[in-house]
């Protein structure tokens, strides 16, 4: 497990110099590496759902410039779906991260 979450923080890395796939779809590979990692290396998992939530909340712009597109097309009548929202992939992976803290609460020892 200590590789796969070791994996998810350089995915998570990655994902903040990609333009477009950095801000989608990266993160929640990422994500669900790091989920299914916390268990036995909860420090290097909760380090890539950090750099998930902040590279999608602060550091992708292109999930800004489509969240604003799909304004103005909205505008015409004609919207961009589920997945051109900011607050869908921004959501995805807040419920990653509390995925990852209820397991980790749940698999402490006392």
């Amino acid at each position: 497990m200590k590789a796969l979450a070791i994996v998810a923080v350089v995915v998570a890395g990655i994902a903040v110099v990609v333009p477009y796939f950095g801000g989608t779809y990266l993160p929640v590979i990422a994500g669900v590496m790091a989920v299914i990692a916390v268990k036995e290396q909860h420090v290097l998992s909760f380090v890539a759902l950090g750099i998930n939530v902040v590279n999608v909340a602060f550091l992708s712009w292109s999930l800004y410039v489509i969240h604003e597109g799909c304004k103005i097309a909205s505008a015409f009548d004609s919207g961009c779906g589920v997945l051109g929202n900011f607050w869908t992939w921004m959501g995805l992976n807040l419920v990653l991260l509390v995925a990852g803290v209820v397991l980790y609460v749940v698999n402490k020892k006392a």
